[in-house]
C-alpha cells in the first residue's frame, strides 16, 4: 500500500527542566532520570551555545578580578616587609621617653599689661578738671578779696576761705588768675558754694549807682531761693546794690513792678514811628495785652516808654524766670554778666518748662529795637553803615556761667543746652582718696571725711517707728530717758506739758539736732503725730517742713531749727537740696532715697564745713538688695577710708518698757484722725 502523501502531525512533547533546587519531589526526579532521546532539537542547542558562551564571559570577568585581587596583595605583603624593616632599623636607637596623662611642662606667662585707653569719650575739659584738695584753706585776703569785706567776714566767723572758695574766688575776680569762660564746679554739700559765688559779684558790684540787672542765680526750690537771698542780703549791706527773688509766693504783677521800672522818655522821631505801627497793629486785632503798645497808650504826647531794671541781682526759680522773659514787657538780659546755676544736676534732669532753651534765647539773641539803650542803638548803627568806628566800640559785654552741683552731671546732651563757652571744670576731692580724674562717663560721688554712716535693718517695717524712737533716744539724745511708758491718748497731753519742767526737760538744753527725711509729705505728717504720742518730750520740740508752708512760714521755722528751738525737723526731699542749716548734728532716712543722688544730697545736710556728722538709714528687707549693693558697697559713692556701718538689734529691744502697746494707741490714735479729717 503506497505510503499516504501527507503525515499527520503531532506537536513534540516537552522537555521538562528543573532547576536543581527544585527537582525535589520523587515524581520529578522519576522523570529527570528517564533516558533522553540523542537527537537535540535545535532550539535548545541554541540555548546551550548561548550559555556555554555566557559561562566563558563569566569565567573570563572571574580571572581578571582575581589577578588584581593578586597584584593588590602582593603589593601589601611588600608594604608590610617594608615596615618590619623600619620597624627594626629603629630597635637599633634609644628608646623614647613616655609620658603619662600629666599635662605637659610650659613656660611662665607673661602678665598682660594694664589696659591704659588712650581715648576719652569726654571732652578734655570735663575729662581732666582743675582738682583741689578738700582740705586746703587760704585767708580771704590772700585771694583778692577788699580789706571791707575780709573785716565783714571775720565778724561772721568766716577767716579762711574753703577748697571751693579758693578755687573759685581767684577765677571770678579780674586779675591774672581770671578765667575768661564757664566755670562748672563739683563740690560736696556744705563745701560754701553760695558764698565762692556771691562774693566775687557783690565786690564789682559794689560801687554802681544805676541799677541794671547783672546776675542771674536760679536755684531748683523756694527754700534754695531764701537761703542765697539772706547771704546776699548780709554781703550787699552798705552799698546800693539791689537783691530781688522770683519764685511764686507773691502775685505775679507785683513781681513784674519790682524787677521792671517803667518810665517816660521824650523822643518825638521815635514816638511818631512806634504810635504808626501801633495804628497798624490795632487795625489788624493782633494786639497783645500789656506789650509795648499798650504802655504807649498811658504816655504822655512825644514821649516812648522806657523800662529799667528794678534789681542788680535776682535770684530765682526756673519756672518763674520764664515767665517773666516770655510775659514781662522789659525784662531784658541783655545786660548781664554772671548766670549762675545751682544744683545744676537737678535742675538739667527736671528742665522745668524748657527753661534752659528760653533762658539761653534770651541771653544770647539780639536786643529788640524798641527795648535798646543808647550804646546799643549806636554799635547797631555804625554796624549797619559798615563803619571803622564799629570795631572800637566795646563789646556787648563778657558774660560768665557759673555751674555747681554736688553731683556733678556728666551727660554731654544736657550740659549742651547751657552754650558754654571755653568751660573749665573745679573738682573738690578729699586728699585721702587720690585725685580721681572723670575720664568715664559714670557719676562718682564724695561725702565728707567727718561723716559716720549707719545703717539699721528694720525686718518688714511694721515697728519702723519704734525703731526711729529707739535711734533718737540711744544715739541721738543721748542721756534722755524715755516717757512712753504706759503712755495713752488722754495722759500724753500732761505728759507733754510736764516734758518742760520735769526730768524731760534736758532735750531743750541738748545740742543734738535731727533731720528726719521722709517719702512724701502725709508720710512726715503722720510720722510727726506718732513721734509725739510716743515720746511726749519731743512735742514741743518737733515740727514739720510741708509744701503747704509759705515762704515766710518756711523762714521762720528753718530760722528757729537753726538757732536750736526746734531739735527735730521732719521733712521730705524738698529740704535735701542746698539748705545750709548749721549744725546740724544727725541725718535721718526714714524713708530710704529714692536714688544715689538723692541719698548723697540728703546726708549731705550735716557734717559740713569740716563739722563732724552722722546719718542714719532704715531699711526694710525688699530694700536691703538694692541699698547694700549700691549704695554701702557701690564703687558710685567715695567715702575717705570709712565704710557704713551695720546695725541691728532685735524686735524686743525696740519694744521694751511698754513702747509697743504705745505705738498701737498711737496708731489708733492717728486713725481716728484721719477718719475724723475725711468725714
Amino acid at each position: 500500500m503506497p505510503a499516504p502523501l501527507f503525515k499527520r502531525w503531532a506537536p513534540p512533547t516537552p522537555a521538562v527542566r528543573l532547576a536543581p533546587e527544585r527537582a525535589t519531589s520523587p515524581a520529578v526526579e522519576a522523570i529527570a532520570s528517564t533516558p533522553r532521546s540523542t537527537k537535540k532539537p535545535k532550539k535548545r542547542k541554541r540555548e546551550e551555545e548561548a550559555r556555554a558562551e555566557q559561562d566563558e564571559d563569566s569565567s573570563k570577568k572571574h580571572k581578571a578580578i582575581f589577578k588584581k585581587f593578586e597584584k593588590v596583595s602582593r603589593q601589601a605583603e611588600a608594604q608590610g616587609q617594608r615596615s618590619r624593616q623600619d620597624v627594626e632599623g629603629q630597635d637599633e636607637q634609644p628608646a623614647e621617653e613616655l609620658h603619662d596623662l600629666r599635662p605637659m611642662p610650659q613656660p611662665a606667662q607673661v602678665p598682660d599689661a594694664a589696659f591704659e585707653p588712650s581715648f576719652s569719650t569726654l571732652p578734655p575739659w570735663l575729662a581732666q578738671p582743675v582738682t583741689v584738695k578738700s582740705s586746703q584753706t587760704v585767708p580771704f585776703a590772700e585771694l583778692g578779696v577788699s580789706a571791707h569785706y575780709v573785716k565783714r567776714l571775720e565778724k561772721q566767723g568766716f577767716k579762711d576761705a574753703l577748697a571751693v572758695q579758693t578755687a573759685l574766688l581767684p577765677m571770678l575776680h579780674p586779675g591774672l588768675e581770671q578765667h575768661l569762660g564757664d566755670i562748672c564746679v563739683s563740690a560736696k554739700t556744705g563745701s560754701g558754694k553760695t558764698l565762692a559765688y556771691l562774693l566775687p559779684i557783690v565786690q564789682a558790684l559794689k560801687d554802681r549807682a544805676v541799677s541794671t540787672l547783672s546776675a542771674v542765680v536760679v536755684v531748683p526750690s523756694r527754700q534754695l531761693v531764701n537761703q542765697a537771698l539772706q547771704v546776699a542780703e548780709d554781703l550787699c549791706v552798705g552799698t546800693k546794690i539791689k537783691v530781688g527773688t522770683a519764685l511764686g509766693n507773691t502775685a505775679f504783677a507785683t513781681e513784674q513792678k519790682q524787677l521792671v521800672k517803667l518810665r517816660a522818655q521824650y523822643n518825638p522821631g521815635a514816638a511818631k514811628d512806634l504810635r504808626a505801627r501801633a495804628s497798624q497793629h490795632f487795625k489788624t486785632g493782633f494786639v497783645e495785652k500789656g506789650g509795648v503798645f499798650d504802655d504807649l497808650l498811658n504816655m504822655p504826647l512825644e514821649h516812648v516808654p522806657r523800662y529799667d531794671s528794678g534789681v542788680d541781682i535776682l535770684i530765682c526759680t526756673p519756672g518763674r524766670l520764664v515767665e517773666h522773659i516770655e510775659h514781662t514787657t522789659g525784662f531784658l538780659l541783655n545786660s548781664v554778666r554772671w548766670l549762675v546755676i545751682d544744683e545744676a544736676d537737678q535742675l538739667l534732669n527736671q528742665n522745668f518748662q524748657g527753661w534752659a532753651g528760653v533762658l539761653m534765647d534770651a541771653l544770647h539773641s539780639n536786643t529788640p529795637a524798641d527795648f535798646m539803650n543808647a550804646q546799643e542803638r549806636l554799635r547797631e548803627r555804625e554796624r549797619a553803615a559798615n563803619s571803622t568806628w564799629s570795631a572800637l566800640l566795646p563789646a556787648r559785654r563778657q558774660l560768665t556761667k557759673v555751674v555747681l552741683s554736688a553731683t556733678m552731671e556728666k551727660d554731654l546732651t544736657k550740659l549742651g543746652t547751657l552754650r558754654l563757652k571755653r568751660p573749665k571744670l573745679v573738682v573738690v576731692q578729699d586728699e585721702t582718696m587720690g585725685i580721681q580724674p572723670l575720664e568715664h562717663e559714670d557719676n562718682v560721688f564724695e561725702l565728707p571725711a567727718t561723716l559716720d554712716e549707719f545703717a539699721v535693718h528694720v525686718a518688714d517695717g511694721s515697728n519702723k517707728p519704734l525703731h526711729l524712737l529707739h535711734v533718737l533716744l540711744t544715739y541721738v539724745f543721748t542721756g534722755l530717758k524715755s516717757s512712753g511708758k504706759d503712755a495713752s491718748p488722754s495722759s500724753s497731753a500732761d505728759d507733754a506739758s510736764d516734758a518742760d519742767e520735769g526730768e524731760y526737760s534736758g532735750i531743750s538744753k541738748h545740742s543734738s539736732r535731727v533731720l528726719v527725711f521722709t517719702k512724701s509729705t502725709e508720710n512726715a505728717s503722720r510720722l510727726s503725730h506718732l513721734l509725739s504720742v510716743l515720746e511726749p518730750a519731743f512735742k514741743n520740740h518737733l515740727r514739720t517742713m510741708t509744701r503747704a508752708l509759705t515762704a515766710d512760714a518756711s523762714r521762720r521755722l528753718l530760722k528757729s531749727f537753726g538757732s536750736g528751738e526746734v531739735k527735730i525737723l521732719i521733712a521730705s526731699d524738698t529740704a535735701s537740696r542746698g539748705l545750709d542749716i548749721p549744725d546740724i548734728s544727725h541725718v535721718i532716712n526714714y524713708d530710704i532715697p529714692t536714688s544715689i543722688t538723692s541719698y548723697v544730697h540728703r546726708v549731705g545736710r550735716t557734717a559740713r564745713a569740716g563739722k563732724y556728722g552722722q546719718a542714719w538709714t532704715l531699711f526694710t528687707k525688699t530694700e536691703a538688695a538694692w541699698f547694700i549693693k549700691q549704695v554701702t558697697k557701690g564703687d558710685t559713692v567715695k567715702r575717705a577710708n570709712k565704710k557704713v556701718k551695720r546695725m541691728e538689734w532685735k524686735e524686743s529691744v525696740v519694744t521694751a518698757d511698754g513702747k509697743k502697746k504705745a505705738y498701737r494707741v498711737a496708731l489708733a490714735e492717728l486713725e481716728g484722725a484721719v477718719k475724723g479729717g475725711t468725714d
